[in-house]
């Protein structure tokens, strides 16, 4: 049961209805579990939010007295993974709830593991919980605030990368005045040493392919901007160009002196950075649905329930857990056994569960009840009764 239920507005989904039932309160453990028992909905939601009265019919009568902070990550929100084969997506968005994790709620945001109740969904990601004071009383717009900070969104690329105005020369009475940027340092904290981070594994990546081809992609990345850089600046990034004391590679040069003024020019400089805010800052930023987490009045996957499109269970989890979790044996919800069933498929279909293979065939199969269930809620399968 999630902490003060009786607080809580609960939703419900049914397999024959396409809409919510939702505005249920309940005062009591058994009576929700009366509730699922007798009605055996396919989807069960509960709210982030706590209410006086959450059983009342309208949002106004509930009396909103406060929400946990929800952070929801599936396929639709990591980049190339909503095409991918079912257990590779579930991979790479556990992959990016990690990093969620571990730069931002626990990094960077200064929660305590005892903060955070991880949720596997049971369909194709993952839900992180924070119920904490600290958080409970937060408006939608000041939690809009944190997605904008994961995000990386309108992040002032000008206050990463300071300019500082120098002279670069005098002639009669004529002064020649420049600027040049300064790299953040890897101690600054935030999304200042996050993206001095990004440019150093930037630099790195170039820095392994050999000299054509790292001007090569240098010159790819430029076709974004609408900047240019000289073909002499991208080959003085990987060439020593100078002797004596500046006999340096510039990328050796920009990560010794924290500086941008290996380039000749004030446009090379620019472009540059152009890069770096269309390459560095898409890799280092993080992932959430917006609208989840901005949402004070949320309704969320009830954690023990089972999923109705897969038939996994919601399984609440330690970031210690997060590790080695595998859905398709620790979701495999304990309460479907070894009976035999006959299903019918339309199409063949390749598939692990409990750590065993199937290679079913079009036609009638007969597997176990766990399966069954699976095949069933993807809808991959029917129960054959004759």
């Amino acid at each position: 049961m999630p902490e003060r239920f009786s607080k809580r507005e609960f939703g419900f989904m049914f397999f024959d209805r396409d809409f919510v039932i939702r505005h249920q309160g309940f005062a009591s453990r058994a009576a929700l579990k009366n509730y699922l028992v007798e009605q055996a909905p396919a989807h069960v939601y509960y709210s982030c939010a706590y209410y006086e009265d959450p059983g009342a019919p309208t949002m106004a009568e509930k009396k909103w007295l406060g929400a946990d902070l929800i952070f929801d990550l599936d396929a639709d929100h990591v980049e190339g993974a909503k095409n991918l084969p079912y257990e590779k997506m579930l991979l790479r968005v556990k992959d990016e709830v990690k990093r969620l994790i571990d730069e931002f709620l626990l990094g960077d945001l200064g929660f305590e593991q005892g903060d955070l109740k991880i949720v596997f969904s049971g369909g194709r990601g993952y839900h992180v919980h924070i119920n904490s004071p600290r958080v409970t009383r937060l408006s939608s717009h000041e939690r809009r605030e944190i997605v904008d900070y994961i995000t990386g969104t309108d992040l002032d690329i000008d206050w990463v990368f300071p300019a500082e105005i120098f002279e670069r020369g005098r002639f009669k009475e004529r002064t020649d005045v420049s600027q040049k940027r300064s790299m953040p340092g890897l101690e600054d904290g935030g999304w200042r040493s996050r993206m001095r981070k990004g440019v150093d594994a930037l630099l790195g990546e170039l820095d392994q392919l050999d000299h054509a081809q790292a001007v090569a992609k240098l010159s790819e990345m430029l076709e974004e901007s609408k900047r240019e850089i000289g073909k002499k600046t991208i080959e003085g990034l990987y060439t020593d160009l100078f002797e004596g004391d500046r006999g340096k590679r510039g990328v050796d040069r920009m990560r010794s002196q924290n500086t941008f003024e290996v380039f000749s020019a004030q446009r090379h400089e620019d472009a540059f950075l152009e890069i770096v805010d269309l390459k560095v800052k898409s890799r280092m930023k993080g992932e959430t649905d917006e609208p989840v987490t901005s949402d004070i009045k949320r309704l969320i996957r009830l954690p023990s329930s089972l999923h109705g499109k897969t038939g996994f269970e919601v399984i609440p989890m330690s970031r210690e857990a997060l590790e080695r979790f595998d859905p398709f044996t620790d979701a495999v919800p304990k309460a479907f056994g070894d009976r035999e069933v006959r299903v019918s498929l339309e199409k063949p279909a390749i598939v692990t569960l409990k750590g065993q293979s199937y290679a079913l065939d079009p036609g009638e199969n007969r597997v176990p009840e766990f399966l069954a269930v699976y095949l069933v809620c993807r809808r991959l399968a029917k129960v054959s009764i004759q």
